[in-house]
């Protein structure tokens, strides 16, 4: 199957103008607006110094958006010393919004647990563990629990690279996209008895001894 293509309006369009005022920090780092190096204003994410599993830097927007969307950005990786992560359809297990729920504090398990108080779904590129070692795969999982939902190989390896990421969001059917191109898919076979993750936040993470990302020209279009 090819990639998605959205024919709906455009939700949401972050071009910095107003700098971070639209996103809310969860753990470690210092999420900032920079030139990145094609002169663009993007958002710089680190938590340099951190430990896979632990607290990261996690930026999630603040607005909800509903299902059936496509996320586009571009992602420019420094280092390969971490992962990046993209959360869609964040919120809480009853529906709520997730900044109602108890603060956390920024670790992996606070968002995927089986025990986590979220819905969602992620997946991850550029999977580096915090020795630079390349970890083989890219994942989608759904949480809570960390469901592996699909699996294949990691579309975004090159570091100090520009990829155009687009992450699809159709109800159960979820796919990735790199520079234009489906990566992976999968369909939600919904045997788990926690609701299907549907609207939501989106969301980014990302961690690891080195890490520093630089995320661009960001975007959400419904599909329809």
């Amino acid at each position: 199957m090819d990639l998605l293509t959205p024919r709906g309006q455009t939700l949401f369009h972050e071009t910095f103008d107003e700098g971070l005022t639209q996103w809310r920090l969860e753990g470690i780092g210092s999420p900032r607006v920079v030139e990145n190096a094609r002169g663009e204003r993007a958002l710089r994410l680190d938590s340099v110094g951190s430990i896979q599993g632990a607290e990261g830097c996690n930026f999630f927007h603040v607005k909800d958006f509903p299902d059936n969307i496509v996320l586009d950005f571009d992602l420019y990786v420094h280092f390969s010393d971490g992962l990046f992560i993209t959360f869609v359809a964040v919120r809480g297990l009853n529906g709520e919004d997730m900044f109602s729920l108890p603060p956390r504090s920024g670790v992996f398990g606070d968002y995927v647990a089986k025990d986590a108080l979220l819905r969602s779904y992620h997946v991850s590129v550029s999977r580096y563990n915090d020795k630079g070692e390349h970890t083989g795969v890219s994942n989608w999982r759904r949480n809570p629990g960390l469901y592996l939902m699909a699996q294949g190989p990691d579309p975004c390896r090159q570091i100090k690279t520009f990829y155009h990421l687009t992450v699809v969001k159709a109800g159960p059917h979820l796919q990735l996209g790199v520079n234009g191109v489906l990566a992976h898919e999968f369909v939600d076979p919904q045997t788990l008895p926690i609701p299907l993750p549907d609207s939501g936040k989106i969301g980014f993470r990302a961690i690891g001894s080195q890490i520093v990302v630089d995320v661009s020209n960001i975007r959400v279009t419904s599909l329809d």
